[in-house]
């Protein structure tokens, strides 16, 4: 993101952690994902490229950012980052043992630690069931030892990158 200056990353983890009580309150995970469709809408009418990161592959939503992408004369580009559960299993892990050491909060933490295979388990099935239903995804393999500047390059190529970004005239 850091080499695209007319791009946004909108995050609904992060606009969750803005919101009051969000670490008890659960109705902030929909006012999240309500402020992150603002946020797209917005982000997009000022010609900006958008990229939403959404864990679990929740197929309406998907189909609702598309259409906001079509709205505004957007190109959608639905990507998934495929891995084997092990490894998303300890990345995970690491990423929330990481973030404890550091005193960090995050939604993360509303996943019991004895609960997180089964969590990731189920997530990779859902990532499963949206490549049958979104045959047009584009796939980015995550592989053991990858650094992020790999996966980087391996995003930009399945999206046609050093492709010029969507026009920015609406």
């Amino acid at each position: 993101m850091d080499n695209h200056d007319r791009a946004a990353l909108v995050e609904i983890d992060a606009l969750r952690m803005t919101l009051p009580n969000w670490e008890v309150d659960d109705a902030t995970r929909l006012v999240a994902r309500e402020l992150a469709v603002a946020a797209v809408v917005q982000r997009l009418a000022d010609g900006c490229d958008v990229v939403m990161a959404q864990y679990l592959g929740r197929l309406g939503y998907i189909t609702a950012l598309e259409d906001l992408a079509r709205v505004h004369g957007a190109r959608f580009v639905e990507v998934i980052l495929a891995t084997d559960a092990t490894l998303a299993i300890d990345r995970f892990r690491r990423r929330r043992r990481a973030m404890s050491e550091h005193g960090e909060r995050h939604p993360e933490r509303d996943i019991a630690d004895a609960d997180v295979a089964a969590f990731i388990l189920d997530a990779v099935d859902h990532l499963s069931r949206i490549l049958t239903a979104r045959p047009e995804s584009r796939i980015v393999p995550v592989v053991v030892g990858a650094s992020e500047d790999e996966m980087y390059r391996r995003l930009l190529s399945v999206l046609g990158e050093g492709a010029e970004p969507r026009s920015h005239h609406n």
